[in-house]
């Protein structure tokens, strides 16, 4: 059995005079509740789950609210014997100890509000050892329970943090909250060299590293795509994968054409690959 406690800690606001309109601190800690739900579900059944949250494997419980401030305190208690993902982790390489529940949820919510997930976990996609559609389609999943976690702010606070021992996990304010609220497609068709960090044959699904923002981008290919982009896509994830594990390879760049669905602040949420080119192909 793993044991972890997760700090909500609420900050700014109202939240400073120790402090929350009662609706909005509620649906905060509703939301995220069932942000770190949904992940462990895919840990405990291997599957993807949108509602029926049961603890199989898992608990989590809310167990104290702390006096003099406004923290309310989870605790995560897991048994590897009993999570069906847990077991499959293990059997390809994973390792699962303690702190990798944590880790996965928080990369999980941390893609969700358009951060970067942990380097663990983008190696264990980037080989192929945790299936990067199951990680798009949890994405997907939390972000309605990612959107209701952030009632609170600018209603009572401005600062949300998920804390585990003293690691900030994650942190939620009023620029996550426009990233998760709102979107629109861009129509403009756009250049850019890229480096693939990862991909899934069978979905379309991916992430290209973005050199002037230094993160990931998730991406999904275009119907459009012909043959030689999913070559190029290939060619530069097997680079990007040397560079990254061995610290040698050849250029992983390759020219993508796309367009973007973006956030209110102009960030990229997503990008649809229309075509991808060898930089040295060109």
């Amino acid at each position: 059995m793993y044991d972890n406690r997760l700090v909500i800690s609420f900050s700014g606001s109202l939240a400073d005079q120790h402090r929350l309109p009662a609706y909005a601190g509620t649906q905060s800690l509703s939301g995220i509740a069932r942000s770190i739900l949904i992940p462990m579900m895919y840990l405990a059944e291997g599957k993807v789950r949108h509602r029926k949250l049961s603890h199989r494997g898992f608990e989590l419980d809310l167990v104290a609210t702390r006096p003099g401030s406004f923290e309310s305190v989870y605790e995560l208690i897991s048994n590897p014997g009993a999570m069906i993902a847990w077991e499959f982790l293990a059997n390809v390489g994973i390792d699962v100890a303690k702190d990798f529940a944590v880790d996965f949820v928080k990369s999980i919510i941390n893609r969700s509000v358009g951060n970067d997930a942990s380097e663990n976990i983008e190696d264990l996609e980037r080989d192929g050892r945790l299936p990067i559609g199951d990680v798009h389609a949890l994405v997907d999943a939390v972000e309605p329970a990612v959107k209701q976690a952030h009632a609170s702010i600018g209603n009572g606070a401005s600062n949300i943090l998920i804390i585990n021992g003293d690691r900030n996990v994650v942190k939620l304010d009023a620029r996550t909250k426009a990233f998760v609220m709102s979107a629109e497609e861009d129509p403009d068709v756009r250049d850019m060299d890229f480096s693939i960090g990862s991909f899934n044959a069978n979905t379309g699904y991916g992430r290209a590293f973005h050199y002037q923002d230094q993160r990931t981008i998730p991406f999904v290919l275009s119907g459009q795509a012909d043959a030689k982009t999913v070559n190029a896509i290939l060619a530069s994830l097997s680079e990007y994968t040397r560079v990254k594990r061995f610290g040698e390879g050849q250029v992983s760049r390759v020219r993508l054409t796309y367009t973007t669905i973006v956030a209110p602040d102009g960030r990229v949420k997503k990008m649809e690959i229309i075509k991808a080119r060898n930089i040295v192909s060109m």
